[in-house]
């Protein structure tokens, strides 16, 4: 499965910019959501689906390469001379239904896949989905407890640019990251929780 990317900028309770007293965290929200336990645990569905979808359309594409080999065999038969005109014309016959039964494999295939790929795409969106708005939950609950005013994705891009929204934060700056990614893994089963990501400032 490609990877699940979050890209968002998330702001809490409106505030004055110019406030001498905002109180502002950083968090990477990339990280987070790439060590929350149910990323990883969708991620994993989702590749054994692509697998099992895989089976099933190369069991398909077998299916389809025999009755390929069939149908050659049957135009080969249709060429010996020694065959009577009813016997040759019972083979054309076959070799017809043969053809259109090749046809219809081949539709059949296409769209299975087709299908199967809509399937995945709508489950990792979902997915997805479902993840970003527990991570912002968390986020927004935990800013508003602790009484931060704004929280900065230092992960976010610019859509349009590909420029990162943030381009400094101070290292004065508290990054949740960390405890973020503690309460979101507080649930996960045994061995399931992911460690903390590497590289963020602890929170105080």
């Amino acid at each position: 499965m490609n990877k699940l990317l979050l890209l968002c900028f998330l702001a809490f309770a409106p505030v004055t910019l110019a406030s001498a007293d905002m109180k502002i965290a950083v968090i990477d929200l990339s990280k987070a959501f790439d060590a929350y336990y149910k990323t990883k645990d969708a991620q994993a569905r989702i590749k054994e689906k692509q697998d099992g979808f895989q089976k099933e359309y190369q069991e398909l594409v077998t299916d389809y390469q025999h009755m390929g080999e069939e149908f050659q065999k049957l135009q080969e038969t249709i060429k010996d001379p020694t065959l009577a005109p009813a016997a040759q014309e019972d083979k054309k016959k076959a070799l017809q239904a043969k053809a259109q039964d090749l046809q219809n494999m081949q539709r059949k295939i296409e769209e299975m896949k087709n299908e199967r790929t809509r399937e995945l795409q709508d489950e990792m969106v979902r997915r997805h989905k479902e993840i970003v708005d527990e991570l912002s939950k968390v986020v927004s609950d935990y800013a508003s407890t602790q009484g931060y005013d704004m929280v900065l994705d230092k992960s976010s891009q610019s859509a349009t640019s590909g420029v990162p929204m943030v381009l400094y934060n101070s290292s004065k700056l508290i990054d949740i990251t960390n405890d973020i990614v503690t309460k979101l893994n507080a649930g996960a089963p045994a061995g399931g929780a992911a460690p903390a990501p590497s590289g963020a400032t602890p929170a105080h």
